[in-house]
């Protein structure tokens, strides 16, 4: 989405694992994390907290560091999305398994992009993932102008699990889209320099032309939101 002119900020809020930067390779760049944020009212100015952000690719990077003074309270993890949020035309939030969607309205009514394992566990965590989200929908549609009926925009996304052996135990898009009951938009495929790169903190150094179509994907639907074109 930078590449497309759009200022971004990515947030980690997996605050059960945290790292972000570290699989960005900009760990040991200079600026705040989710420690050190201070918001005892509640509010954070956007454009102050962009600016004191470490930058990967164009893209502000707030990281959860959870290591580094344990999780943050949600409302100052609910101020810091809101400023960015201002600040941004896009925020991309790592909510992990979706563990504070139940105390943070904003993520529940957000548009949500779902990564989906392609395997027999992965479908299984999916599922009751997508139900929690459209559980969520329905709160959200009763508070907020923002979700109308309880619809609320989802893209699902499949991976392919690492260290499979020539491809076995990996799920079809189709046989997943049958499970879940929704269609399959592309298939990341597992990449060994990738994974090598990104667990070893180098960041993302390269991606194969496959992978690139699906992201691509990914940002055509995301501009689509943004333009009020998009269905759900």
């Amino acid at each position: 989405m930078a590449e497309r002119d759009l200022s971004c900020a990515l947030i980690d809020v997996d605050f059960a694992a945290g790292g972000l930067d570290v699989l960005l390779g900009v760990e040991s760049e200079p600026g705040m994390r989710f420690n050190t944020i201070d918001a005892p009212l509640g509010r954070l100015d956007g454009e102050a907290l962009n600016r004191e952000l470490p930058v990967w690719d164009d893209v502000r990077v707030l990281p959860g560091n959870p290591w580094n003074g344990g999780m943050p309270d949600w409302w100052q993890t609910q101020a810091a999305v809101r400023a960015l949020a201002e600040a941004n035309r896009v925020v991309v939030v790592d909510a992990g398994r979706g563990e504070l969607l139940d105390t943070m309205q904003d993520l529940g009514s957000a548009a949500h992009i779902v990564l989906v394992e392609l395997s027999v566990l992965g479908l299984a965590r999916a599922k009751r993932h997508i139900g929690d989200l459209e559980r969520l929908s329905g709160v959200a549609a009763r508070s907020s102008e923002r979700v109308a009926d309880g619809a609320f925009p989802l893209l699902l996304v499949g991976a392919e699990p690492r260290g499979t052996v020539r491809r076995i135990g990996i799920v079809s898009e189709d046989e997943a889209s049958e499970y879940l009951s929704r269609p399959i938009s592309g298939r990341i495929r597992a990449h060994p320099r990738l994974c090598a790169d990104i667990l070893s903190g180098l960041g993302i150094r390269t991606m194969t032309r496959a992978n690139l179509r699906v992201i691509d994907d990914v940002c055509d639907w995301i501009d689509r939101r943004l333009d009020g074109t998009g269905a759900s």
